[in-house]
């Protein structure tokens, strides 16, 4: 069972941790040595927050309709304002989906 979401949640960590190393340190370090480039790094800081966010929400959409879990949209609603809380529905709902399935009694 934990084997099953960890490969599921191994593309959000990759693009999480691509999110968080590409494009927010760049913008203390600029800022701080010449305010004059922070305009146009500020813009690619936007636009590829907007690509990661994105391509969270079509990898959820893709693995809900997988496994065909219900909720779609509050996942992805969710992940247009934090990506993360995205990932976290869909991990709630395929460990509740993953029990309920192992669970004798249900």
């Amino acid at each position: 069972m934990a084997q099953g979401l960890i490969r599921k949640l191994n593309w959000y960590i990759i693009l999480m941790i691509i999110d968080s190393l590409l494009f927010a340190p760049w913008q203390y370090l600029f800022n701080v040595f010449n305010p004059e480039t922070f305009k146009n790094l500020n813009d690619i800081q936007t636009y590829g927050d907007m690509l990661v966010r994105a391509f969270v929400i079509l990898f959820l959409i893709i693995d809900f309709k997988k496994e065909n879990l219900k909720y779609v949209i509050i996942a992805c609603a969710s992940a247009i304002f934090y990506p993360m809380l995205g990932i976290i529905i869909f991990a709630l709902l395929y460990l509740e989906k993953q029990y309920n399935k192992a669970d004798p009694l249900n």
